[in-house]
């Protein structure tokens, strides 16, 4: 309970930020990419319930991903809609990332334990994926979180996230592969 209280009171108090930044980015979605806005997909939820995840669509009507939805995706602002998410009680901030509803079948049977918790926007694999990880160590940080979860062990994944955030925008190396992928550099 004390997880699902602290979930609603921090999307609640942040509120002023991220409501008028999803509203531009609505906007400027429109004009850069089109109708629809969002984009809904059905994902695995707590106790393996169907949830629609909710995102900002990052491919244009043409089919093609531009400068805008990667500055989108780069950024995580595709992401931000998910806050509905977590008001409606399908998401918390930390946990296991729902992963796609179809796919369970697919799932070794000791991953299950993965929906004995809240799914969320960002969790223990998050903060550890260094884009070379495979999909079995992934699930095993998600089995650890499941294991080890508590509200101090949410509170330093919700700043890990923050500060990994905050390093990738500064760090230089990125910002310069950033500006060669959209400019079509290899």
């Amino acid at each position: 309970m004390l997880k699902k209280n602290f979930d609603y009171t921090f999307v609640l108090l942040l509120i002023p930020i991220w409501l008028p930044l999803i509203l531009i980015i609505a906007i400027t979605s429109l004009i850069f990419n089109g109708r629809p806005i969002f984009f809904t997909q059905l994902r695995g939820g707590y106790k393996n319930k169907k949830i629609k995840i909710i995102k900002f669509r990052t491919i244009n009507s043409n089919n093609d991903i531009n400068y805008y939805s990667n500055l989108l995706r780069f950024f995580k602002f595709d992401e931000l809609p998910q806050f509905i998410n977590i008001l409606k009680g399908d998401l918390s901030l930390v946990g296991p990332r729902p992963l796609h509803y179809e796919y369970k079948s697919l799932y070794k049977k000791k991953y299950l334990k993965r929906f004995n918790v809240m799914p969320g926007i960002t969790g223990w694999s998050q903060i550890h994926d260094n884009y070379k990880m495979t999909w079995s160590k992934k699930f095993d940080l998600d089995l650890w979180y499941v294991d080890n979860h508590n509200f101090f062990l949410d509170l330093k994944i919700i700043f890990l996230t923050i500060k990994n955030l905050v390093f990738s925008i500064l760090n230089k190396n990125k910002k310069t592969n950033l500006i060669k992928k959209f400019n079509g550099s290899n």
